[in-house]
């Protein structure tokens, strides 16, 4: 009698299709925005101008033409802006087929289709598992918010299922390629984000035994690491504040370890005090946010791990999962402010929920239903006030003429200075980050604050200055002798006059 299995290769198709269904599905009821309407240029959030653009200049050009930084500051080596260049020539990749507007987002759904795809493959999840592991991202809402987005987010989702995945398949199967290809993602997740380097506890953890692939993971994390630390230091734009404080690694190297572990622990304190007060705030508003899902994921993960140990029950992914989740957000509270670095735990929750499913379908299934449940109740609420930018024509034609104006003036320019191909961004004017889609690719952005420019004491370097009229900042454009552009009710695009 024949078997009715599917193939290999068909199941994989399946499993791949039906992600992508439920993602336009998900995006398409929840925002009622279809996945072809969808218009970043009118999306508030400034980092997805940042990230779309260097995704156009890597992909035309290897590299921007122009400088991306913030206050006029940029690179010391190259013209990239922070998260630069790495994570964008991994974007790259899938970039040269996934053209336009919007191509940061295709790159996004076709990540995260792939790492679900890959994943669900590598632990042979059947269809109710995998129908539990959506039930609970629709709950969270943010995670697959996110995906149509020009945010990076999704690609570390990809990465942590890819790497879960590679995982399974390296213990179960003893399979050297899956281990190779494990180490492989722990290095590309280490280059596009530095406090990833925690991945490689994976691969340690499955060769606890044998010293020579030790010794491979040991110098795979250093020379990632030490390559992210390079890219950090010469390859990224300066930004407005400094997220990492490097003074305890200043104090050991003058050997004052107790200095460096006392200002350690005070800023981790003072991290955590922030956080615990932003999450007695969102529970009193009913309005609970990143951290608080992410406590509650890692709560029922470490319940999980141990109520299974004691009853001898699989606890290998649960437990990497944790300590990775453990580490990577006290690192977040290290490099970032609580409140930027809310966003990233994102990431720690797909890891963990992803663990869950791996060893305790049931009590997945249990989350992801309490997590609907929160989420109907609005004790959970990752969506209030978010709607999907729809498509406007008056902002297509505003991007349109600002476009078309920046390609008539560097038409008559020859110099290859990168400051010539520039665009500042007055941040703190009003006028809106959208309108920043209309700068060709190649071209670099800065992101200067209306009181940096504003100071007669920095001198503007970039050849062309967004702001709105009737501002500080276009008082000291007209005074200095800059020309206009174009001009509207949405903003002032000026080009110095003197270059």
């Amino acid at each position: 009698m024949r078997s009715k299995a599917l193939p290999g290769w068909a199941h994989t198709l399946c499993t791949a299709a039906a992600a992508l269904v439920f993602l336009l599905a998900y995006e398409l009821v929840v925002y009622r925005v279809p996945v072809t309407e969808i218009f970043l240029p009118v999306s508030s959030w400034s980092d997805e101008v940042i990230y779309s653009k260097q995704l156009a200049a890597a992909v035309q050009y290897g590299a921007p033409q122009g400088y991306f930084g913030f206050n006029e500051s940029h690179a010391a080596v190259g013209t990239y802006a922070a998260w630069g260049p790495a994570v964008f020539l991994v974007y790259a990749l899938p970039g040269l087929l996934l053209r336009g507007q919007n191509a940061f987002l295709w790159c996004n759904l076709l990540f995260v289709v792939l790492g679900w795809t890959f994943f669900a493959r590598a632990a042979r999840l059947g269809w109710k598992r995998q129908l539990a592991f959506a039930a609970a991202l629709a709950a969270m809402n943010a995670p697959i918010r996110y995906v149509f987005s020009a945010m990076q987010e999704p690609l570390h989702y990809a990465l942590m299922l890819a790497v879960l995945g590679c995982g399974i398949l390296a213990r179960r199967d003893k399979s050297r390629a899956a281990w190779a290809g494990l180490c492989v993602l722990c290095a590309v997740a280490t280059l596009v984000r530095p406090y990833e380097a925690v991945l490689w506890l994976f691969p340690l953890a499955l060769c606890r035994q044998d010293r020579r692939r030790i010794a491979v993971c040991v110098a795979g994390g250093a020379v990632s690491l030490g390559g992210t630390l390079v890219l950090m230091s010469k390859f990224y734009a300066p930004y407005f504040f400094t997220n990492v404080d490097v003074s305890p690694l200043q104090e050991l190297a003058r050997g004052q370890v107790v200095s460096a572990v006392r200002d350690v622990a005070h800023k981790l304190l003072d991290a955590l005090r922030t956080v615990a007060e932003m999450l007695a705030d969102q529970l009193a508003n009913r309005s609970g946010g990143q951290y608080l899902l992410f406590f509650l994921l890692l709560g029922v993960t470490l319940v999980c791990l141990i109520v299974d140990a004691r009853a001898g029950r699989p606890v290998f992914w649960k437990g990497c999962a944790a300590v990775t989740a453990v580490i990577v957000f006290l690192a977040l509270l290290l490099m970032y402010r609580p409140v930027e670095g809310s966003r990233h735990t994102l990431v720690l929750d797909v890891l963990l929920l992803a663990a869950l499913l791996v060893e305790d379908a049931r009590l997945a299934a249990g989350t992801a239903a309490a997590a609907l449940v929160l989420a109907a109740l609005g004790v959970l609420n990752l969506a209030d006030g978010f709607t999907m930018p729809r498509y406007s024509a008056e902002w297509d034609a505003a991007v349109q003429q600002i476009e078309a104006a920046l390609t008539e003036s560097r038409s008559a320019v020859t110099s290859t200075d990168p400051w010539d191909s520039t665009v500042t961004y007055a941040f703190g004017d009003p006028v809106h980050c959208g309108l920043l889609y209309g700068v060709p690719d190649g071209m670099g952005i800065q992101f200067d604050e209306a009181a940096y420019l504003t100071d007669p004491a920095h001198e503007i370097h970039s050849r062309y200055v967004l702001t709105a009229a009737d501002t500080p900042t276009a008082a000291r454009l007209q005074a200095d002798g800059w020309t206009v552009l174009y001009e509207s009710d949405r903003g002032v695009l000026y080009e110095h006059g003197t270059m």
